[in-house]
């Protein structure tokens, strides 16, 4: 019978301190990480709020905005990869202390930068902002050497689906963000578009502002589908992949290949459409000019990814459903992500088999103005929201020891979630106009996951360090476990 994944029975745990850093541990990290980013997010509220200014699905991209998400942004990759190496239980401690430092450079410099850099001219905000996308890009190198790490060493995990998934959606973030790199620099500073540039958009049959588009379209794209893959992986690795039975773990498996063959067809996707004119097409088009109809993009990522990494997780849940309370986080983890699901997926689609009405960016169309609130609000709160909240439930799980504590920010975030998601669909289908229905429910589930935020937050503050004494064991794996000298 194949051992237990310990970490996910355990999730007191403590990481030891960092070498080069003494007492600063993952935890102390991650509640630094979290205190400053929920701070930075509280002031969304004054900063970026799309639904006042945005007209349309195709308004024009405010800079303010768009640079003030990516301070928050790429916080919660930082917080991301510090749990990834966590629940991998990486090996070398080379890798925990450079993502530790990673995290915390990238998070700090690109939100300060983010409250000020309203204009590329702003140059003090900017190269803030620029310093702390380079921090994230060690981060994610050094997260992809630690996978290769733990592989090059045989470690078990490294011979399991999970690992895999995991690796190739740190691959994807890594490509996304060179793309998003640029994409920025070709914004940034037009003036030293000469030579190569101007040149290779010549030569692809485009001008720099169209190729600039493709690249920023496919860089946010592929950088949400791949933070997601990670994500997923890691939960699955964490719930306890390697102690399922037969049955249930050939549904897991089958869900993981579902998401490595997703995450690299997106990949592929997203790179030819960042630097050529191939672009995805429409499927299943129909209707007048064959306006309506699913994006490929869409349909790989909805499909492969999401749904497969949806697959997986029922897989766990299945064969946990007995432990009823007990895995309360898990079935809290699972209702946000289902959320996720239903939101871009289902809603997603649907808007996009009904553009004739929606009006794809066209803001004379008779729903133009519910399809530029779904624009945000499925990229707010599907794609940021949600996992940001996935990632404190995780933080919960290792480090809150009393499970009562664990039960009620279950039960609240759930309940705070599912207000949110009816709040956005009473919001895009039912009244689209500003302080609608809508907009108080999903107000109030905001409010009450704001209040689970901060009080698992005090909690977690409140209990102390406590070193651990875990001797791993075996788990079962997937393939062979030969490594790579032999």
């Amino acid at each position: 019978m194949p051992a237990r994944n310990i970490s996910s029975d355990l999730p007191s745990v403590v990481s030891p301190s960092h070498p080069l850093w003494g007492w600063w541990t993952n935890r102390r990290t991650l509640l630094f990480l979290m205190a400053w980013l929920a701070l930075y997010a509280a002031l969304t509220l004054y900063v970026s709020i799309p639904y006042f200014n945005e007209p349309s699905a195709s308004a024009n991209i405010i800079w303010r905005n768009i640079m003030f998400l990516h301070g928050f942004l790429i916080g919660l990759v930082g917080v991301l990869a510090l749990i990834t190496v966590e629940i991998f239980e990486c090996c070398s401690s080379h890798v925990k202390t450079w993502i530790v430092g990673g995290a915390l450079v990238a998070t700090v410099l690109a939100s300060i930068g983010g409250l000020f850099d309203h204009n590329p001219s702003n140059t003090f905000a900017l190269w803030t902002q620029i310093a702390g996308f380079f921090a994230l890009d060690e981060m994610l190198i050094v997260l992809i050497w630690g996978f290769w790490v733990d592989y090059h060493l045989n470690r078990p995990a490294s011979r399991t689906l999970p690992f895999w998934v995991a690796w190739l959606g740190s691959c994807s973030m890594f490509l996304a963000a060179l793309m998003g790199h640029l994409a920025g620099w070709l914004l940034e500073f037009p003036h030293s578009l000469w030579g190569w540039p101007l040149d290779y958009a010549h030569w692809a049959g485009m001008t720099v502002s169209t190729w600039t588009a493709y690249l920023v379209t496919s860089h946010s794209h592929e950088m949400v589908v791949a933070v997601i893959g990670t994500l997923v992986a890691s939960l699955v690795w964490q719930w306890g992949y390697s102690a399922l039975k037969p049955a249930t773990r050939t549904l897991a498996r089958v869900g993981l290949i579902m998401m490595m063959f997703g995450i690299v067809a997106m990949t592929g996707i997203y790179v030819v459409a960042g630097f050529t004119t191939a672009q995805p097409p429409t499927l299943f088009a129909f209707g007048r000019g064959g306006v309506d109809g699913i994006a490929g993009d869409d349909l790989v990522t909805g499909v492969f990814v999401m749904l497969g990494g949806l697959m997986t997780l029922s897989a766990l849940l299945f064969q946990h459903a007995e432990e009823g309370s007990r895995r309360l986080l898990h079935w809290a983890q699972a209702w946000a992500y289902s959320l996720t699901i239903v939101t871009v997926v289902v809603a997603g689609y649907a808007i996009e088999l009904n553009e004739q009405y929606f009006g794809a960016g066209n803001p004379q169309a008779p729903g133009a103005q519910a399809d530029a609130v779904f624009t945000f609000w499925h990229q707010d709160f599907a794609f940021f929201m949600i996992p940001a909240i996935i990632l404190v439930l995780v933080i919960a799980e290792r480090y809150l020891p009393r499970s009562q504590d664990r039960n009620l920010l279950g039960r609240g975030l759930i309940a705070g979630t599912t207000l949110a998601f009816l709040g956005g669909l009473l919001y895009v289908f039912v009244d689209p106009h500003l302080y609608g229905i809508g907009f108080y429910v999903a107000a109030t589930g905001f409010l009450g996951i704001a209040y689970m935020v901060a009080r698992t937050w005090w909690a977690l503050l409140t209990q102390p360090d406590q070193p651990t004494n875990i001797v791993a064991k075996p788990v079962a794996t997937d393939g062979p476990t030969r490594g790579v000298g032999g």
